[in-house]
Formats: C-alpha cells, structure tokens, sequence
C-alpha cells in the first residue's frame, strides 16, 4: 500500500493503551479531531498483539517504544524529516510508551500528551514518563490513583474535575478513563467549532489540586494543536456534564 506521507506536512503519532487495537474507542475519537483541524500524517499505533491483558502490555511496553522510535528514526533518516514536527498521544500504557518513544528518536520531539498514564507498575519503573522526555510534557490524569497514574509526571499537569472521578462516572474508573481521550479531541475540535477551551487554574500542588482547592492564575490551556513552549504548573479545570465539556 501507498503511503501518503508528507515531509511538509506535521506528525501525530497516537498510541493506545492496553485491551485496546487500532480500531479501538482511542483512535475512534482522537484521529478523526486531528485530522479535522489540521493537515498532518497521522501514525496509529497497533501494539494489540503484545497488550491484550495489562501485565503483558506493561512487560512489553518498553519494547513497543523502542519499535516505535526505530520506525519513526526510518522517517526522519530516508526523509529528511524533523523530529520537531512530531507530537505523540498516548492513553494509560500508551502514555508511558510515549515517553520511551519519544528518548530514543533522533533529535527532540516538541510536544507528548499522555492521557491518564497508567499507575500499577510504574511508580519505581526506569521507562516511567519524565519532563524530560519531550520539550513539553502535557498530562491528564483523569483516574488519578485508581487507574492512572496520581502524582505529577510532566511539565503540564491536569487535573479535571480534580482528577479522579469524572461527572457522571461515579466508581466506574473504566468510564472515567474514557473522559482523558473525550477532552483531548473536543480540545481539538473546538478550534473550528468556536467552542470554549479547557482553562487551568494553577495549583500550588497535588494535594491542593485533588481536592479543587486552587485558586492561581488561569493562564493554561490543556490539549489544543498549538505548540506549547515553556509551559508548566499543576492545573485543575472543572467540565460539564454533558458534552461539550469545556467551560472556558
């Protein structure tokens, strides 16, 4: 098969997590908010033969990095592409793998989104998502310690509805793991439809976030597909009930 990949144009590189496939509810609502608002290659990770339980996904994620980072250092090699023009945007394992990606392509990558990083397994983990994986780190904990990932792993992190259970979700972490990839795409989607923006209040720490008690500035915006430079601070912003989501 052809590819259609073009060296003028950027490259988002998506990675699920595991249980998932390509075809999964992910890519399903991120792909198509990528492609909707900007002209860019589109690469979608397909890791579901190594992923089909979450011990076999965590074991082999550091390969699936790896293999990734070799694909895309082919790209960069044969095309003379940048890795400045690569973002990449991972769900649970999927964030973590990003990371990994993101240390052994050749040259920086700008911009990683990890969307509720997973946590059982990755507290003391060598390949744990790190700030300085990429320029920016931007992470959403949306099961902040049940499922994903609680304490801060980027340069932004965000923590809605104050990052655990999400409105609507109750006790269901499956469901409240959804919302991270929900937020990601209407955060990109709202570009064109004059929607509101996902506005972080700055907190002075993690503690101080998880119960909504923030009270800085609100001059940090999650998700979007405008590059983020210098940005960083522990940020909470509460959404809607129903979607669309974001209050501004």
């Amino acid at each position: 098969m052809a590819s259609a990949f073009s060296v003028t144009r950027p490259t988002v590189v998506t990675i699920h997590s595991n249980g998932e496939s390509v075809t999964g509810n992910f890519n399903a609502f991120v792909v198509p908010a990528h492609l909707s608002v900007e002209d860019v290659n589109l690469i979608a990770v397909d890791w579901s033969p190594r992923s089909g339980i979450y011990t076999e996904g965590l074991a082999n994620a550091p390969q699936c990095g790896r293999r990734i980072a070799e694909f895309v250092n082919i790209i960069i090699r044969q095309f003379g592409y940048d890795a400045d023009r690569i973002r990449i945007v991972g769900v649970g394992l999927g964030g973590h793998i990003a990371g990994i990606a993101a240390r052994h392509i050749e040259g920086e990558v700008p911009h990683i989104i990890a969307l509720d990083p997973s946590l059982h397994g990755w507290s003391h983990h060598p390949d744990k998502l790190n700030p300085d994986d990429a320029s920016v780190v931007e992470v959403l904990h949306t099961t902040a310690g049940n499922l994903g990932y609680d304490y801060p792993l980027g340069d932004l992190d965000f923590y809605p509805n104050g990052g655990s259970e999400q409105m609507g979700c109750g006790s269901d972490m499956s469901c409240s793991h959804t919302y991270a990839y929900a937020f990601y795409a209407e955060s990109l989607t709202s570009e064109i439809n004059n929607g509101n923006a996902f506005v972080g209040t700055a907190c002075e720490s993690y503690e101080q976030a998880i119960v909504l008690a923030c009270s800085g500035d609100r001059d940090a915006i999650f998700g979007g597909s405008e590059p983020k430079l210098f940005e960083s601070g522990i940020y909470v912003f509460l959404t809607n009930f129903n979607p669309p989501f974001a209050r501004g």
